[in-house]
């Protein structure tokens, strides 16, 4: 057991050197407005400091993608505890290893969208986010961090499936609310006339707006599956498909919430700082499904 929260542990200081890095990246690549002195060249300081930069954020995708690594060692082996524990390897099956999945998803999709997109400053927000994610989970108590023994209703096949869908799409839309403080972020500094600073550096707003929309769109049809799969495994577990329970209604409710998002910028035009202060608001919705229901509202998923 020990050997698993050893690897969660290091996947912890792994993502906080990399969203350093990624705020350091910012930092070092921000425009600058100074004028070279008289007798230098002008633009050889910040071909210098762009050199550095690109070196720092270099280093900082080379410790998400190692953390991500160890993240992924973490879970294959807790999922070995897991299956000498109680025979199913699952290894979001509590609180604990769920938030480090989550983790895990957002990391991934992040050096995916890096690699697409080639954007690093977005590093600083949904590398924060994965950050944070696990640092919630280390803040639970011992005995939430340990593989206890199952319950029935959870020793079963479909907790592969149900479970890690639902909290992949919890992934995006976290990535997507990531954007979202990014978007207004961008727009701030805009409205004042900003050209320099760490804000500067970051992406256009079109960009930052059509990469949260992909996020969602990720995120939605992922929730509706895992909403379905649910509904199979309590008929299957409690022989009736919805029971109205606390967790089965807020899954429904944060997908009404996101299918509410995509229905109006289809067909109402929803972009840039609507889109983007929904999409922060869904992302709070997920929060208090993933936790505050868990530790506020009793019912059917309470061990969860």
């Amino acid at each position: 057991m020990m050997r698993s929260l050893f690897l969660f542990d290091m996947t912890f200081w792994l993502y906080l050197a990399a969203l350093c890095l990624y705020v350091g990246y910012m930092v070092a690549r921000r425009p600058s407005l100074q004028l070279a002195p008289a007798g230098y060249p002008s633009g050889g300081s910040a071909l210098g400091e762009h050199e550095w930069a690109t070196q720092i954020g270099q280093v900082a995708t080379v410790v998400t993608i190692f953390g991500w690594v160890v993240n992924s060692l973490a879970l294959f082996t807790r999922a070995y505890e897991r299956m000498q524990l109680s025979g199913t390897f699952a290894p979001w099956s509590n609180q604990f290893e769920a938030m480090s999945y989550v983790s895990w998803a957002i990391i991934l999709g992040y050096v995916l969208l890096e690699f697409r997109y080639r954007i690093k400053a977005i590093g600083a927000f949904v590398v924060g986010i994965g950050f944070i994610a696990m640092g919630a989970a280390s803040l639970l108590p011992y005995r939430y961090q340990t593989a206890e023994p199952l319950v029935p209703a959870l020793n079963s096949y479909w907790i592969y499936i149900h479970v890690s869908v639902t909290l992949t799409s919890y992934a995006a839309f976290a990535m997507a609310g990531g954007l979202g403080v990014m978007y207004l972020l961008k727009e701030w500094a805009e409205r004042r006339g900003s050209r320099s600073g760490i804000l500067a550096s970051f992406p256009d707003l079109e960009t930052i707006d059509e990469l949260g929309y992909k996020a969602i769109m990720v995120g939605f049809p992922l929730l509706a599956f895992g909403v379905i799969l649910g509904a199979m495994w309590a008929n299957y577990a409690w022989g009736g498909y919805w029971s109205w329970d606390p967790k089965e209604t807020w899954s429904l409710i944060v997908w009404l919430i996101y299918g509410a998002y995509i229905h109006a910028r289809m067909t109402r035009g929803w972009e840039g700082r609507r889109a983007a202060v929904y999409a922060i608001f869904g992302f709070l919705m997920v929060v208090f499904c993933f936790w505050g229901v868990n530790f506020l509202l009793s019912g059917l998923h309470a061990y969860a």
